[in-house]
This record gives C-alpha cells, sequence and structure tokens, in this order.
C-alpha cells in the first residue's frame, strides 16, 4: 500500500511534469504565433515596398524623360512644349496671360524661371496614373527654392531639411558620371530620418537624379533630383492600408523607421501602439535606404493563437484536474486507513507510516498510554460511556501536542503519544502534568473517573523495541498505582 509520503512525492512529480508540458505547449504556441506575426508584418512591408518603389520608378522615368528637356533648345521647346523662354526673361511682370504666368516669385533667377516652366509643363502632360499621391518636388540644392509639382509652385526653403543640403550628393554623382563617361545609372538619393521644416513630422525623403547628358564632351553631369517627402503620417496611412487589405489587426505592431546613414531622429510610424510587454520582431528592409525595426505586443501574439492557446490550456487545465480529483480520493481512503474513525488519532496503520519516515535527528520520545479502570467503565456504565472516554481522552491529549507530534490509538484503550524534538526529562514533566491535570470526564448528565497511566522511552533502532520499554514502564506504573490504591483500602 502507498504511504502519505508516496502520494506527496507522485503529486509533486506529476505538478513538475504538468508545468514543464505548460511551458512546453504554450512556448511551442507561443513560437508559431510569433512566426505568424513575423509573417504579418513582412507581408505588410512588401505592399508598402511595392507602392514606395512603384513611385520611385515613376519618379526615375520622369527624371530621365526630363533630362531630356531641359538639354532641348528654345526652338525645341516652343515647338514641341508651346514655351516661350524669352517671354520669362527678366521681370514676371509682362503682358502675359494668367495661365502663362508661372506662379514663382521675381527674385528668382532666368534659369531657373525657364527650368521651373519646363517643370510645370512636363507635369501637367504627364499621366496621372504615374504620379504620387505623396509630395512630390524638384531641387538641385543650389538655389533659394524647389519646385513641388503637386501644387505647380517654387517654395522658399526653409530650415535645414537634408535633401536640400546636396551639395555631397551632386559631387559624389557627377565624379562617378565623369568616370563612367555618362555610362552609369547612378544611385538613389536617401535621407536620413529628420524633421521636415513644414510639416514638422519625421520625414524621409527618396530622390531620382536628374542627369544633364554631354554627347558632345561624352560626359554627364547632375541637374538635380526629382524627390518624394514621406512623412510620418504618410507611411502611417500606407501601412494602415497594407493591414486592412490582409485583414490584420496594426493594433499590437510597434514599427519605427531609421535609415542607413544614421543620427536620425525617431519615427514611429503607430505612436499610440505602445505595450507593457513586446518582443522584437527584428530588422526588416523598406527599400535600399531605409530599414523597420519591429516588435509585436503579448496580447497581439495571445490573439493570433488565441484558440490554440486557449485549447492547449484547458487540455492541461483538463489533466489537473482529473489528477487532483483522483488524489484526492486517493488521500480520502488513506485518511481513512490511517486515522481511528472513533477518536480521530492515527490509527495503528497510520502510526505505523509515520514511525517509518521520522528521520533519526528529531529526537523523538515514545510515550506508551493506557486507561486506569477502562474495563470498569465499559462494565459499569456500558461500551458508549467507553467510547465518550477514549474520545474524551484522544482530544485531551491532542489539544496539548505540537505541531510535528502524533497521536497513535494502538487498540482498546492504548495509545502512543510521539514527541519530536524533545527529551526524556521534558517528556516526563509534560506527560506528569497532564496526568494531575485529568480526573473525569462528563458523559450524560454526570461526570466519570478518568486516569492513565504512561510509559517513556526514546524512539531509537526501532518502534518495536521503543515500544516495548515504554509498555514495561507503563505496566510498572499501573503496579505501583494498584498498591497505592489497595493501601488506601481499610482494612475487614
Amino acid at each position: 500500500m502507498k504511504n502519505s509520503h508516496q502520494l506527496k512525492s507522485e503529486k509533486k512529480l506529476f505538478l513538475i511534469v504538468l508545468s514543464v508540458m505548460v511551458v512546453i505547449v504554450n512556448a511551442f504556441t507561443f513560437y508559431i504565433s510569433f512566426s505568424n506575426a513575423r509573417t504579418n508584418i513582412e507581408l505588410v512591408t512588401s505592399r508598402v515596398v511595392r507602392l514606395i518603389t512603384k513611385d520611385t520608378q515613376n519618379n526615375r522615368s520622369m527624371a530621365s524623360d526630363l533630362s531630356s528637356m531641359l538639354q532641348l533648345p528654345d526652338s525645341m521647346l516652343k515647338k514641341n512644349m508651346g514655351i516661350d523662354s524669352k517671354k520669362f526673361a527678366g521681370t514676371v511682370n509682362e503682358r502675359l496671360s494668367d495661365s502663362e504666368i508661372p506662379a514663382w516669385k521675381a527674385d528668382i533667377d532666368d534659369a531657373h524661371r525657364k527650368k521651373f516652366t519646363i517643370l510645370r509643363s512636363f507635369w501637367r502632360n504627364f499621366s496621372d496614373a504615374n504620379k504620387s499621391q505623396f509630395t512630390t518636388y524638384y531641387t538641385d540644392g543650389d538655389t533659394g527654392y524647389y519646385y513641388v509639382f503637386n501644387t505647380e509652385k517654387a517654395i522658399e526653403i526653409q530650415g535645414a531639411n537634408p535633401h536640400f543640403r546636396l551639395s555631397g550628393y551632386i559631387e559624389t554623382t557627377s565624379s562617378l558620371l565623369r568616370s563612367n563617361r555618362g555610362y552609369v545609372v547612378p544611385e538613389l538619393f536617401y535621407s536620413n530620418v529628420y524633421q521636415d521644416a513644414i510639416s514638422k513630422l519625421p520625414t524621409i525623403t527618396i530622390g531620382s537624379p536628374v542627369v544633364i547628358k554631354d554627347f558632345i564632351g561624352q560626359g554627364s553631369r547632375m541637374s538635380g533630383i526629382i524627390a518624394i517627402d514621406y512623412t510620418r503620417d504618410d507611411l502611417a496611412s500606407l501601412f494602415r492600408d497594407a493591414f486592412n487589405e490582409l485583414n490584420i489587426s496594426n493594433s499590437g505592431y510597434d514599427i519605427r523607421i531609421h535609415s542607413l546613414k544614421g543620427n536620425d531622429i525617431d519615427m514611429n510610424i503607430f505612436p499610440d501602439n505602445g505595450s507593457w510587454l513586446d518582443f522584437n520582431l527584428g530588422d526588416i528592409k523598406l527599400v535600399n535606404g531605409f530599414c523597420l525595426s519591429t516588435r509585436v505586443s503579448f496580447t497581439e501574439l495571445l490573439r493570433i493563437k488565441l484558440a490554440g492557446f486557449l485549447f492547449a490550456n484547458i487540455i492541461m487545465l483538463f489533466f489537473f484536474i482529473v489528477f487532483m480529483r483522483s488524489h484526492r480520493r486517493i488521500e480520502l481512503m488513506m485518511d481513512k486507513l490511517t486515522t481511528d474513525s472513533l477518536t480521530e488519532a492515527l490509527s495503528r496503520e497510520g502510526g505505523k507510516i509515520v514511525t517509518e519516515n521520522i528521520p533519526n535527528s528529531r529526537n523523538t520520545i515514545l510515550v506508551a498510554m493506557d486507561l486506569n479502570d477502562f474495563k470498569t467503565i465499559n462494565d459499569t456504565w456500558g461500551h458508549h460511556a467507553g467510547d465518550e472516554a477514549l474520545i474524551f481522552f484522544a482530544q485531551y491529549l491532542l489539544e496539548s501536542v505540537r505541531q510535528g507530534d502524533h497521536l497513535i490509538r494502538m487498540g482498546g484503550d492504548e495509545f502512543v503519544l510521539l514527541l519530536q524534538n524533545t527529551t526524556i526529562a521534558q517528556a516526563q514533566q509534560m506527560m506528569a502534568k497532564r496526568v494531575a491535570e485529568l480526573s473525569c470526564f462528563p458523559f450524560e448528565n454526570t461526570t466519570l473517573p478518568l486516569s492513565f497511566s504512561y510509559g517513556i522511552s526514546e524512539l531509537t533502532h526501532g518502534f518495536t523495541e521503543s515500544y516495548k520499554r515504554a509498555d514495561e514502564e507503563l505496566y510498572e506504573m499501573k503496579k505501583q498505582r494498584k498498591s497505592q490504591m489497595e493501601e488506601l483500602q481499610p482494612a475487614v
């Protein structure tokens, strides 16, 4: 038969195994959810990249066409585009129709006035399908203005946006063009993440170079760039649309953009998606000059595989409940076997289990006890009175024992008290006090006399030997009591 310690060991082992299983199953489900989150952000990013790439390709095409137009002589400009460059030399106060007057100021020099006029005409003839929805403009970095295609205005440069400081990019690209005699496709211009001077939002810029080819000298030079600004709000709109197209909630994702140039300001695409606990999904390439740092919240990971998490943990909970109920039934059965149903002391079997598992280091004292004149109580008042005497006596002793001490009913009116971490002298003092304090017990409407004898020994090499020594001392005490009682009897 299993004892209580074996049951406790089995319970502990089961709980450890179940805990490990819960951790493994949840970790596996978490990994799948994490992988799905990573896939989601890659799919979303690919859609955003496709839109930005389309803008970039259109700008490259526009820059190529524009570079050709900027090289046309005045006669060809007038013939092909209806632009009379002579009208835009000098002041803008000449008598021109409103439709012919460009939307820029008189302090722009003639060369840029001509260039901006060509840009305006070119943009009007450009296909709407190839025009970006975001701010598109031309700048050459050496004038105080840049030309915005969307509004057809030349705007004075304000602040220190990095795409207006093109000297390094222009020099590097021009040097590359010269060394390759123009037979090379120059790299796009990528800014760092900066605060736009107008919108005051974190912004990135991607520019396509406008290259003026010199066929006579077999060389080429940079004219400027056609650039698109993507503010944080612009990119948030692109990402939000991509999430919606894929039917994915963006609430649990944290997306930040940084450039390869460094020296960026913070650009958090969804600044309201903060979480108390999130996990790094890694860096994802946006376009050549920019990367995404992505994270996902713990709640989003739960939501992605909510059914999996619930199913796995419900199964684990089911096994836990089944085991605990089964284990509880076994414990109740063990309690019935190890506990005396009348007195609530340990039964003889329960006492055996206890004594087998008491460490030798506990300094355990064994006290054997026996009620005096118990047979007289049974014969005179009946077995019901005897049961009440046993119950009262057991409760009387249990009230005085400490945690870790044990009371065992050996059978009939014989009991054993195991006192741990106690000396024989301390046990003698305690039992003498208990004997002195017990004189009777209540029965029905009266009280009946009740006393007991005891014997003490140290639990050393085995219960049987120690119990025998204590039992011998107990009967010696009974003999002494009997002798005393006989001496008190009057002579006949």
